[in-house]
């Protein structure tokens, strides 16, 4: 199970830029290595029930920027477009299922990014020598953590696998993991 946001996050930070369909070929490897490993010096392979990766579909509404004054279209952006290309990638992969959950968009807005914030507090810079680089787009997410936890409760429950493997940095999934480890 791989929580699609911290994800690519991570692998952005860690790994760099990549295409579209290098990131989803590097996911599907890094997910495959944890079919194999060695217990107790025994060398085990795994079977793959599933590959389920969630996130949300990337926005394509309009909004507005109250620094640069412009209404921006996020569908004719390159996040946009880099996005839907990953997501298509993903579809064509066997054994991977995509659960999304929903953007905020009515509470979409951008803001000031926390350096820019700091500096116009400290008097660093001012107010009209603001750019545009330093307003970052906040969108929440909504309802990607309770389909992760539903589903690892549902696959305990149900005996459908012996192993879950989760990649994700959010606390919030150690009940789920724990009914999941009593329950498999």
């Amino acid at each position: 199970m791989v929580d699609g946001g911290f994800y690519r996050r991570r692998a952005y930070a860690r790994l760099g830029d990549k295409s579209p369909k290098e990131r989803a070929d590097e996911l599907e490897s890094y997910c495959k290595r944890h079919l194999n490993e060695k217990i107790y010096g025994i060398q085990t392979s795994h079977r793959l029930y599933r590959i389920f990766y969630y996130d949300c579909l990337p926005v394509s509404k309009n909004i507005y920027n109250l620094l640069t004054k412009k209404q921006v279209d996020l569908s004719k952006t390159d996040t946009y477009k880099w996005a839907t290309e990953f997501f298509d990638f993903l579809k064509e992969k066997r054994k991977f299922t995509l659960r999304y959950g929903q953007l905020a968009e009515v509470q979409a807005h951008y803001s000031l990014t926390e350096k820019a914030f700091k500096k116009l507090c400290n008097g660093a810079i001012k107010f009209e020598d603001l750019e545009e680089k330093d307003c970052i787009l906040q969108i929440e997410q909504k309802g990607v953590d309770m389909r992760i936890g539903l589903d690892i409760a549902s696959l305990a429950y149900k005996k459908q696998v012996d192993q879950i493997v989760l990649i994700s940095g959010d606390s919030d999934f150690v009940s789920a993991a724990k009914l999941a480890r009593r329950e498999v």
